[in-house]
Order: C-alpha cells, then structure tokens, then sequence
C-alpha cells in the first residue's frame, strides 16, 4: 500500500482533505496529486458539503514536489501536469478551500496554499520559494502571489528565495490568521463553521464574484505548465 495518499473525511457539512506523505515532508508525489483532484470531484458531487479544509499530518503542510523516483521527462511532465490541473480547479470548486499550514510551505507548497481562498498558519509555519536558486520558477506562485501582497514585496521574496515567517506573512496580507500549533485545526474547523451558517449561495457567488478572473485562463499563457488549463 502506498504511504503517498490524500485522505479524505467529513465533519458535518465540512469536508477535510488530509496530504500524507509525512516521511517525505508531504511532498507532492502523483497519487497525492490524483488523489486531491478525486477529492474535489467528490466535494462538486456531494451538495451537502458546504466547505473544504486542506490539511496534512506530520511536522509539515507541504515541502513542494516529491521528485523521489522521477527519472524520466514523460514522468516529470505528468506530475505538472496533475499539479497544474488542480491549482484552478480549486479556485473554481463552488466551496470555500481553507488551508493549515504548519511547519513548511515551499515551494509547490506554497502554490497550494496560495489557490486556497482562506489560509491559517501556526506560529512556526513559515513559506518559501526556494526554486530559483536551483533555477526553477514557480510560475504559478509568480502569478499568484503579487496579486495578494503586492509586486515589489513578491518579487523580493520570489527573488531571493527567502523564508517568511507566520507573523510576517501576517502582516503582508499573506494570511487570515496565526495561531498555535495545538490551536490550527480547531481554529479552521471553528471559521468554517461560522462560514457553513450562512447562505450557502451566497458564499459561493461571493467566491465567484472574487475569482471571477481566476481559475485557469488567466494562466493559460504559462508555457510552463504544458497544457491548456482552460481545458481542465
């Protein structure tokens, strides 16, 4: 049995999609990828699920791609591929996605985390794009994150490969809120609860008014990615 996965339960009308790849920092492999994307085709089916948390046990949320085993371009380009699907299918799933991050975002991570609509850090989460130093761009982190905090401050950190730190982020418009690690799942299950009361349809047409511009076409000129995402 694979120890790679992506769980999936419910909680009421919150749904929880828990990375396990703990042994590797819960890096991206492809069954954690495929897995995902099968949990966001269940969350459009099940209407009774009004939210998603995306979470991960172990010390961290996600230390970017698990490159373990990749030894061929075929492989390498199958797994963007994966990746690059879900990024917009998140920002378009017709349910809030809030993110937990502890210990280490990085990189794809990072990415993860930034196409979530809500994200809570524990204090010693902090969030990285290490890629340029060994010459790779995250491209839709270049995208993504100057939109939230800012082109200057985003290419400084994408530039420099720099960590940020949970209460930094915070005070960069990155995050929603900092809490303990203790306190991370509660707080996420507390905010979707307050979330999941109100009306459902208007929740989601507040999601889609925002991310009216987001989701795939907006990404499609990433050659990067090799695929068209408007066709995921």
């Amino acid at each position: 049995m694979a120890e790679d996965r992506a769980n999936f339960e419910k909680k009421g009308s919150i749904g929880i999609a828990w990375i396990e790849n703990p042994n590797k920092g819960n890096a991206l492999s492809s069954n954690v990828l495929g897995d995902l994307l099968g949990i966001l085709d269940f969350m459009e089916r099940d209407k009774n699920l009004l939210f998603l948390i995306l979470s991960s046990r172990g010390k961290h949320f996600c230390t970017g791609f698990d490159i373990a085993g990749i030894e061929d371009t075929e492989a390498i380009r199958e797994r963007i591929s994966l990746f690059a699907h879900l990024l917009p299918r998140i920002e378009r799933l017709r349910v809030p996605v809030l993110a937990t991050v502890k210990g280490a975002a990085y990189g794809g991570g990072f990415e993860l985390a930034l196409a979530c609509d809500l994200i809570i850090a524990s204090e010693k989460a902090s969030f990285a794009f290490p890629e340029p130093a060994i010459g790779g761009c995250p491209l839709f982190g270049a995208v993504r994150l100057p939109q939230l905090i800012g082109r200057p401050r985003a290419k400084e950190i994408m530039m420099t490969c720099r960590r940020v730190a949970a209460h930094e982020a915070l005070a960069i418009g990155l995050l929603n809120k900092v809490v303990s690690d203790e306190a991370l799942m509660d707080s996420a299950i507390a905010l979707a609860d307050d979330i999941v009361q109100k009306g459902p349809v208007a929740i989601g047409m507040i999601k889609l008014a925002m991310n009216q511009k987001l989701g795939g076409p907006d990404l499609a000129y990433l050659k990067g990615y090799e695929l068209n995402i408007q066709a995921c």
